[in-house]
Order: structure tokens, then C-alpha cells, then sequence
């Protein structure tokens, strides 16, 4: 597991079940994901920024990469926004998809996030 922004955050049994239960059964290939025993996903970093975004998991289909995220409840609203951001717009690029894994209990927090800013999102409650 690499650091990046919001990275620590993630419980990794979480990102394992994610993978288990919604991004294999769906049919993805070369998983990539930032827990041990997976190759980690690329950092990303936008242009003229320091700071570097590690996906929670990637996965492709059809040719395409979609990156999966979990959305947990956090105080750094606006790193948060940023990353999703940046995830969205790289996925569209590569004609993939964000999908953002809401647990229970964290799905007005995505919701607020989704209504105030521009983020082309799929929501995936677990």
C-alpha cells in the first residue's frame, strides 16, 4: 500500500471486499488496487500540483479503465473533490467510468459532494 492524499484512510478489508463482491463479479480485468496482494494503481497528479491521488482500485473492461473509489465521511472535503474530480476526467479520457462505493452511513456525505460539484459519477451503495 502506497501513500497519497486520503489514502490512509481506507480500510483495506473494505477495498478487498469491494473487489470480491462488486468489481470482479462485474467482469473486470487487470484489477490494480492499494492493499497488499494487488499491483498498486498509478499515482496521479494534476499539473502544476504536489499533490499525487492514488486510486482506491482500477479495473478494466472492454478496453476501458474505470476506477472505483471508496466515499467515506472526511473533514477534507475540498481533497476529496479534487480527486474525484480528477478521477472522473481521467476515466472519461480513457472511456471508463468513476464509481464511487458508498458504505452505509456515507451516502448523504457523497451525495452533498455530488450535488455541489461538477463529478461524473456512478454511485454503488454496499
Amino acid at each position: 500500500m502506497e501513500d497519497g492524499i486520503l489514502t490512509e484512510v481506507k480500510k483495506p478489508t473494505l477495498i478487498n471486499e469491494v473487489i470480491d463482491k462488486i468489481v470482479s463479479p462485474r467482469g473486470f480485468k487487470k484489477i490494480k488496487a492499494n492493499v497488499e496482494d494487488f499491483d498498486t494503481p498509478a499515482k496521479l497528479q494534476r499539473e502544476r500540483d504536489e499533490e499525487s491521488y492514488i486510486p482506491d482500485i482500477t479495473g478494466v473492461i472492454n478496453g476501458r479503465k474505470s476506477y472505483f473509489e471508496l466515499s467515506l465521511k472526511t473533514e477534507k472535503i475540498r481533497q476529496v473533490v479534487t480527486k474525484w474530480k480528477l478521477l472522473s476526467r481521467i476515466a472519461g479520457f480513457k472511456r471508463g467510468k468513476l464509481y464511487l462505493i458508498v458504505p452505509r452511513g456515507h451516502y448523504a456525505f457523497t451525495n452533498r459532494i455530488l450535488d455541489q460539484y461538477p463529478i461524473e459519477a456512478k454511485i454503488i451503495r454496499v
